[in-house]
């Protein structure tokens, strides 16, 4: 019988490949669907992670590696893969996060298991939350959760049906002490809704009082808020084209920045102001965009683009790599955005908190 190890491992062979190319017709024409959460609380949504006191914990956040099974992103995935076990070797992360599109395409039955077996075969523990992309295959996120939740290494929780699919907690501790609480949570097309709000609300406050306010907070999830494009209009200056100071800008832009919007304006929904009043929440990470990186301190709290990973659905030079979050005994204290080419693994931006 297989070890869990060597069974995920076999998902990612050629061959398996191959019969997912050759199955095309059946899987598109299959609506793959999972059971959903009959659970209408947060209950049982927080992970424990252990930081050695000697240390940093490391994680290695990466966005929108977009496995496809039937076009050109199904190739395009041997090279991500590749990618991402360069910046595993190099950061030697004791957490990974992916901020979103795992998957893309209107087939890919197979590359969730693919994307699956990859990061199984890392051995490191694992947490993803969906992006937009997962809403437009042949799966629904039920599905997709189960196959996650059959992972031995992966953090995730489906809840509430309300709130999405996958809103959890990852506690980071440093003996009793919770030095950082990470909410991964599931935006899909848009931002936190009211339901989502809430459980942020209630969860943060009760860890606030647990460690009378001394934990800093930390938020994961795909679709940008509005506040990127208004730290970013606040922070660039068009001429020079340089970052302002007093805003500890770090990164480029070459795309817009894709924020939930009606007629072109920046879609409103308080998540922000939530984050604020909770004072304790210090670092919000997204993924979405391809060509941005930036990471820029705004009304106290840092919005930071995770790097892509890989060029599928389109990359660009230098933007190739993963986000390393590097956390003390007083939380987060540097952020490196990491580039991957054909030579060494380097630093684009470091970032000191």
């Amino acid at each position: 019988m297989l070890t869990d190890h060597r069974k995920f491992r076999k998902e990612l062979g050629v061959i398996k490949q191959i019969r997912a190319y050759k199955r095309r017709e059946e899987f598109l024409h299959t609506r793959y669907i999972g059971a959903p959460c009959t659970e209408s609380s947060s209950e049982d949504c927080v992970f424990t992670l252990q930081k050695q006191p000697d240390r940093d914990f490391i994680i290695l956040n990466i966005t929108d590696p977009h496995f496809a099974d039937n076009d050109i992103r199904a190739l395009m995935a041997y090279t991500e893969s590749a990618t991402i076990r360069r910046l595993v070797k190099a950061v030697k992360p004791d957490l990974i996060t992916v901020t979103g599109d795992l998957i893309c395409s209107d087939c890919a039955v197979y590359s969730i298991k693919r994307i699956c077996a990859l990061f199984e075969s890392l051995g490191v523990p694992w947490a993803p939350v969906f992006g937009n992309h997962e809403d437009e295959t042949n799966m629904d996120k039920n599905y997709m959760a189960d196959v996650l939740l059959s992972c031995p290494h992966c953090l995730f929780r489906k809840n509430d049906p309300a709130m999405g699919v996958g809103n959890y907690i990852i506690e980071i501790k440093e003996n009793d002490r919770i030095v950082e609480s990470v909410f991964m949570m599931d935006s899909g097309h848009s931002q936190a809704n009211d339901i989502q709000r809430e459980w942020m609300r209630k969860n943060a406050e009760e860890i606030n009082r647990q460690t009378n306010g001394k934990t800093e907070i930390s938020v994961m999830f795909h679709i940008p808020l509005p506040e990127y494009q208004y730290a970013y209009d606040a922070a660039w200056d068009i001429f020079p084209r340089k970052w302002k100071d007093g805003y500890d800008a770090y990164g480029e832009l070459h795309e817009n920045i894709c924020c939930e919007k009606k007629d072109g304006v920046p879609v409103q929904k308080g998540f922000f102001e939530l984050l604020k009043d909770l004072g304790t929440v210090k670092h919000v990470f997204c993924g979405h965009e391809h060509l941005i990186d930036f990471s820029i301190l705004y009304q106290n709290i840092r919005l930071t683009y995770t790097m892509k990973v890989g060029k599928a659905s389109g990359g660009g030079f230098g933007l190739n790599g993963g986000t390393e979050i590097r956390i003390g005994s007083a939380g987060i204290h540097t952020i490196y955005q990491k580039t991957v080419s054909y030579g060494p693994i380097v630093n684009k931006e470091t970032i000191q908190i």
